[in-house]
């Protein structure tokens, strides 16, 4: 599969310009697909929820108009965000429609409407989504997005941390456990998987499911022209998630690819997840899908 389309967020939020450099920095590794920007524009009638006993006709209007103004003045930024971000990365405003695969383009779509469901719904017709890592503790919006995306989308989601990329994307880390989840995320990661210059593949033994084996994945990724290696992994009973992080660290992973989720929703609200540790605390960009 060619990635030709990479959806990123754009809020006007200083916290969202590692993800949207990254989006450009990603396509341009990958030959050059498409970026969409995505601006959910605030409406102001949302303001209504926060009105309360008492207020006057005099106060909900001030109330109504100042949300316009914040709204008009987030999306201002993010088209000067993504504006400057295009020009940083050498790429040219355009919808993409004509134009040869390569060629460079991006644009911004701006829709109105709660972020979460514009962001997850934009996304069933991307073939990646470039979003910065946001701790489960972090902004409920953000999470909200990122959480949406990436249950509903059905799209992998490229996860950079907040410091944005460090380097190339020259190593790679599988966290294989043999479930249908990582299954997915190893096939859509196979562009990525087939730039990189070494394939780690990780094995946590205390994750492990019934299905294929290590072996069996190499073999696999042998097919498309991707050598791996099976890097033994000690976890020395870290959890699961530490465990993953740590042995991505030590082969020295510049992005790791996992499944999300594999846990039963009972087992995460007993015990957490890798998914939610990855989430919260990595420091190397993450690619997943559930």
């Amino acid at each position: 599969m060619k990635v030709r389309t990479i959806l990123t967020p754009v809020t006007g939020a200083d916290e969202d310009l590692a993800g949207i450099e990254a989006a450009f920095t990603l396509s341009a590794h990958l030959g050059g697909a498409h970026v969409e920007g995505l601006h959910a524009h605030r409406d102001a009638r949302d303001a209504l929820a926060y009105i309360g006993e008492g207020m006057t006709g005099a106060m909900i209007e001030e109330l109504i108009t100042t949300a316009e103004e914040e709204s008009a003045q987030s999306t201002k930024r993010a088209q000067r965000d993504f504006s400057a971000a295009c020009e940083k990365a050498g790429f040219v405003q355009h919808d993409g429609s004509g134009d040869s695969p390569g060629a460079r383009t991006a644009h911004l779509t701006i829709e109105t409407g709660p972020e979460e469901e514009l962001f997850a719904l934009r996304g069933r017709v991307a073939d990646m989504i470039v979003v910065t890592r946001v701790a489960k503790d972090g902004d409920p919006g953000k999470r909200a997005t990122l959480e949406g995306a990436l249950l509903e989308s059905g799209r992998p989601l490229f996860i950079v941390p907040p410091e944005g990329l460090h380097g190339p994307l020259a190593t790679a880390a599988i966290a294989w456990n043999g479930s249908a989840e990582v299954a997915r995320a190893v096939s859509q990661a196979l562009p990525l998987l087939a730039e990189a210059e070494k394939v780690f593949i990780l094995i946590i033994e205390e994750g492990l499911r019934p299905g294929p084996s290590p072996d069996d994945l190499v073999a696999y990724l042998a097919r498309h022209g991707i050598a791996a290696t099976i890097h033994d992994t000690a976890s020395n009973h870290l959890p699961t998630g530490e465990a993953l992080l740590s042995d991505a660290e030590t082969v020295g992973a510049d992005f790791l690819v996992m499944g999300a989720y594999t846990h039963s929703r009972l087992r995460r609200m007993i015990m957490g997840s890798a998914t939610e540790h990855v989430l919260s605390t990595a420091a190397l960009p993450i690619l997943m899908i559930p």
